[in-house]
């Protein structure tokens, strides 16, 4: 059947899965519980849900492209996180006082703020005092914008094996999160080069996971409305069968706690781009 001859009701049922629960865009944050002390997110779904996205903005925020990138998640119903880099949010300069504002504004539309480090670097490589200010630094920086200290931490390229790192994220009872479906926005300059990809993506994990795009892209911007489009086709097509439809989420339907469990380090299926080594992070353009 094709998409475009669903019946209104059918597609009213449809939306109603794949929006499960969330606050009306712009109505403020609904109450959540902590994400504190998570087992690392890796980046499938849920046992819960059969099929799930969920979409994560890495590196800013960006005043340039930010602000578009929190209508457009309006416009289509979705929450978000966005993992922070501190330097964006820290100094005098008009363009960080507008970040730490652009900070309260993520929060109020209802979306969920990370960690992801000061200067975006390699956690690994840099010794134990380094590591904290990366952490905490930005932390700090993000709480006294918003009021809460972000309860979710990715590493830099994903890279959270040495056990510096992995000990510095346990001691502060972050919770790690990974991705599953990496859109390469990173390494394009496009919007259908976005689209493409994450099309592709989902057809290499049909039951979908965490989504990486990065809100500093004016391609990712433009790209979130064609990949929306993209869903619902894959959507009505899934519907049409008779098998569930992908729910969009956000992390916090992802957090397992840790309990006594150690902090694992990166899950196994986290991969790099095609042909680079593992030398290379995977969004190694990304600053």
């Amino acid at each position: 059947m094709s998409p475009s001859r669903l019946a209104p009701s059918l597609l009213l049922a449809l939306l109603a899965v794949v929006l499960p629960a969330q606050a009306t865009p712009g109505s403020g944050a609904p109450a959540r519980r902590s994400l504190l002390g998570g087992q690392h997110i890796d980046g499938r779904c849920p046992p819960r849900f059969r099929r799930c996205l969920a979409f994560t903005f890495d590196d800013g925020p960006e005043i340039l492209t930010t602000p578009r990138l929190l209508d457009m998640l309006d416009e289509h119903h979705v929450h978000a996180t966005f993992f922070v880099v501190g330097h964006r949010i820290d100094g005098d300069a008009p363009h960080h006082r507008a970040q730490r504002n652009l900070l309260r504004e993520i929060v109020r539309r209802g979306h969920l703020l990370g960690n992801h480090t000061y200067h975006h670097v390699v956690l690994g490589n840099l010794r134990p005092g380094q590591i904290a200010f990366e952490i905490d630094r930005t932390g700090d920086l993000v709480a006294q914008s918003t009021g809460h200290r972000p309860e979710l931490m990715r590493a830099p390229f994903g890279m959270l094996t040495a056990p510096r790192s992995l000990g510095a994220v346990a001691a502060r009872n972050l919770t790690p999160a990974y991705w599953m479906i990496d859109t390469h926005d990173w390494e394009v300059t496009s919007a259908e080069a976005v689209t493409a990809r994450f099309r592709q993506e989902l057809l290499e994990h049909p039951y979908g996971g965490v989504v990486l795009m990065h809100d500093t892209r004016p391609w990712s911007v433009r790209a979130f409305p064609l990949i929306m489009q993209v869903v619902a086709r894959r959507n009505a097509q899934l519907v049409a069968r008779g098998e569930a439809p992908f729910a969009i989420i956000n992390l916090d339907q992802f957090v397992f706690p840790r309990g006594e469990d150690p902090l694992r380090g990166a899950p196994l299926n986290l991969r790099h781009p095609r042909g680079s080594s593992t030398s290379r992070p995977p969004h190694s353009l990304s600053r």
